[in-house]
């Protein structure tokens, strides 16, 4: 009898949801143990895919959410975990999806999760938008992507400084759990990824949206000087400034000013201790 016939094959990954598959133990345990996961935690799993993480996640004791959207790993955890209690498995896109569905009622969820390249901005967001819901985030994304949310406003790398560092700076404290080689992941993307932990600042931004648009304005006229923006798109936020204010503004790009200075800046406080 030739089993290889009955054994299940494993889903194949799909390029439209820029699915690569975590394979490198090292790399998950680290992952877990980032995540400070605990019998008292709810965790939700973004992506699980075929359950690299879900596994090592449940053996922690935590009560764990799932959330998948391609239908035939759906299909696989099912039947993988068929029968325990502590997971919840859901078919959904969380772009989309109603959190509050998904956030426990109780206590603060804890988001674990190895985020598709193509759409891990948007879910950045996502994150931001209910980060009052959640005590901590631990995600692998790419590089790149990490070191601009990483990113102070210091240092040599301007390149990698723009709004998504502004946003993370402002609304988490941004922490490098570990490096992750293209060869932990099968298929290999094309690039090597990072695992960063967010812990949300427990500060309230009045006016967020404005605030982001305001950043992100800002950065698509990067390379004008900051002030040409503030005269063209905010002349009553500028001409409030105090005369030392506008003279430490001169000359500078909008790479050039810390993500606090843009909040304060934004709110009508002062920005030069």
């Amino acid at each position: 009898m030739n089993r290889s016939k009955n054994k299940k094959k494993q889903p194949f990954a799909r390029k439209r949801f820029g699915q690569h598959f975590l394979n490198d133990r090292s790399i998950i345990d680290q992952i877990v143990t980032g995540a400070g996961v605990s019998a008292e935690d709810h965790v939700i799993e973004v992506g699980p895919g075929r359950g690299a993480l879900t596994r090592p996640l449940l053996a922690q004791g935590a009560l764990l959410t799932a959330v998948e959207l391609d239908w035939d790993l759906v299909e696989g955890l099912k039947s993988k975990f068929e029968g325990q209690d502590r997971i919840q498995i859901v078919e959904g896109d969380i772009l989309k999806i109603d959190w509050s569905t998904i956030i426990h009622s109780q206590k603060k969820s804890k988001i674990v999760a190895n985020l598709p390249y193509n759409i891990s901005t948007p879910i950045f967001f996502k994150f931001v938008t209910h980060r009052h819901q959640l005590g901590s985030i631990v995600i692998m994304v790419q590089k790149e992507l990490a070191q601009r949310l990483y990113h102070t406003g210091e240092g040599s790398k301007l390149k990698d400084y723009g709004i998504l560092s502004v946003v993370a700076a402002n609304t988490f404290t941004v922490q490098k759990v570990c490096d992750v080689p293209a060869s932990c992941f099968s298929p290999q993307p094309k690039v090597d990824s990072m695992v960063i932990r967010l812990l949300p600042k427990r500060v309230d931004i009045k006016e967020e949206g404005r605030f982001f648009e305001f950043v992100r304005r800002a950065f698509n006229n990067r390379r004008k000087l900051f002030v040409s923006f503030l005269k063209r798109e905010h002349s009553a936020l500028y001409e409030a400034l105090p005369l030392p204010e506008r003279e430490y503004l001169t000359g500078l790009r909008p790479e050039n000013l810390l993500p606090e200075q843009y909040l304060r800046l934004f709110q009508g406080q002062p920005f030069l201790d």
